[in-house]
């Protein structure tokens, strides 16, 4: 092993798995297109090495500074213009970030810290964009380079300390296009990090233009992952029509934190303020779905400035463990089991089940996504501290509290959260609206009709 001085590039493919998942064939051609015409010639001309290919990206290291900018704007560049005659859900951006600082070599891989921060660093670049550590822009300052935005000190995933970043416009990238695409993507999106009260880092997203309007998280999200999923890419889609859409993965969930100190109620809210607080949106409404609808009601009752308006969806004021059932103790205690036991394992079965208490009415592919989404955004572990944590959930006290307007759907045969609770709501929150929907899932679906009556109210009540 030797350690050295060395500028490391990370760069990462936006959206992989959904353009693999809907054209496998024609994308890893044209990727492969793009790494033998264009990012291996760069590199080996600016005398960088190319430490690793992933599936989705590589890792290449280089003498200087410069010389990883130099190259990475001709990548960036060539791969933006070849890639402009593809619709935005089929067209490969990449992410790049770049850091300088001493790496270990250990034949033919590198590890360290300065390598940590290149790979994270990549996450919040524009698509077709690169970010870059001060300690490079500090080396790069003779280089032409027609736009740098400084966006400050920047929380990144499973990085202690803050970074202070810059991020420099490709001609091309996502960010200077005149016009996007109706269908968005997670290329649309602007992925940002915080640090909640306890110093667990959340991950949070923007898409879309226009007012804000915030999205609580509900059980088992991903930042990424669910653009690809038919469970929710309707749902964002639309709630970014006419606004500035922001949510983020709840702790212990996809591209936040995935190992807590705490998983519990309060600390939802928290981390709900600190995304408020990190993104400095001011007078938005909120969309809650499932617990974040107990979330959103607590956020609301402490902010009340902050919220102009409660979307309230499939919600609860009190938790499994807060409603009386003299049987919730050996339900709970079944359900912890097959969690532990089964969320994990390769036979999805658990996984099934839980689904089906989820979309009962969803189809095979909508079922296979979900039971899908479930593995990739969180442990075993976490989903049984989290399920204990929504349980416990008791916000009855405070609804009277409540000054905001209001309104609450709910699905009339909800397999997951009986509409009794939907009514408690209503009845406690003083004009609030209440509108049923017909349909036995506790998540709302593109392919019912009650889709439309939901787009509908919602509207209305905002217009309002």
């Amino acid at each position: 092993m030797e350690r050295k001085l060395l500028a490391i590039v990370a760069a990462d493919m936006v959206g992989f798995s959904r353009l693999v998942e809907n054209n496998e064939i024609e994308i890893l051609k044209r990727q492969k297109k793009h790494f033998i015409e264009i990012i291996k010639p760069t590199v080996d001309k600016y005398t960088g090495r190319i430490i690793k290919t992933t599936g989705d990206g590589f890792l290449a290291t280089f003498e200087s500074s410069m010389s990883a900018v130099e190259s990475s704007l001709i990548i960036q560049s060539k791969i933006n213009e070849l890639e402009s005659m593809f619709n935005n859900d089929e067209r490969i951006w990449y992410r790049f970030g770049i850091n300088i600082g001493d790496v270990v070599i250990d034949e033919d891989d590198i590890f360290g810290n300065s390598v940590n921060i290149a790979s994270r660093l990549e996450s919040i670049a524009d698509p077709g964009g690169i970010s870059i550590t001060h300690d490079i822009f500090k080396n790069i300052k003779n280089l032409e380079i027609d736009e740098i935005e400084y966006i400050g000190d920047q929380y990144l995933k499973n990085i202690s300390q803050k970074i202070e970043v810059y991020k420099i416009l490709v001609n091309g990238n996502k960010k200077n296009l005149s016009s996007n695409s109706d269908v968005l993507t997670e290329s649309d999106q602007e992925i940002r990090y915080c640090s909640s009260k306890d110093n667990t880092i959340i991950a949070y997203a923007k898409v879309g233009n226009g007012p804000p309007l915030l999205k609580a998280p509900n059980f088992m999200s991903s930042l990424e992952h669910d653009w690809r999923s038919p469970i929710w890419k309707h749902m964002y889609r639309f709630l970014a029509e006419k606004h500035t859409l922001v949510r983020f993965d709840q702790r212990g969930n996809g591209s936040s934190e995935l190992d807590p100190s705490e998983i519990s109620f309060d600390s939802f809210v928290d981390d709900m303020e600190a995304v408020v607080n990190n993104s400095k949106i001011e007078k938005f409404p909120i969309l809650g779905v499932s617990q974040g609808c107990a979330v959103s009601i607590a956020y609301a009752i402490k902010n009340p400035d902050k919220v102009s308006h409660l979307i309230l969806f499939g919600g609860f004021a009190r938790g499994k463990g807060q409603r009386n059932d003299p049987e919730y103790d050996s339900k709970s205690k079944m359900e912890q089991t097959m969690i532990l036991s089964g969320w994990e394992d390769e036979n999805p079965a658990f996984r099934q089940f839980f689904t089906t208490s989820m979309i009962p009415e969803g189809s095979k592919e909508q079922m296979d996504s979900f039971n899908k989404i479930m593995k990739i955004t969180t442990s075993a572990k976490n989903a049984a501290k989290i399920t204990n944590a929504n349980d416990q959930i008791n916000v009855t006290e405070i609804l009277s509290k409540l000054t905001v307007p209001t309104i609450i759907f709910h699905c009339t045969d909800d397999a997951r959260v009986p509409i009794s609770e939907g009514k408690f709501l209503a009845a406690n929150i003083e004009n609030s609206k209440f509108v049923p929907i017909k349909s036995k899932n506790h998540i709302l679906l593109e392919t019912e009709e009650g889709w439309n009556l939901f787009k509908e109210e919602m509207r209305n009540f905002l217009e309002k």
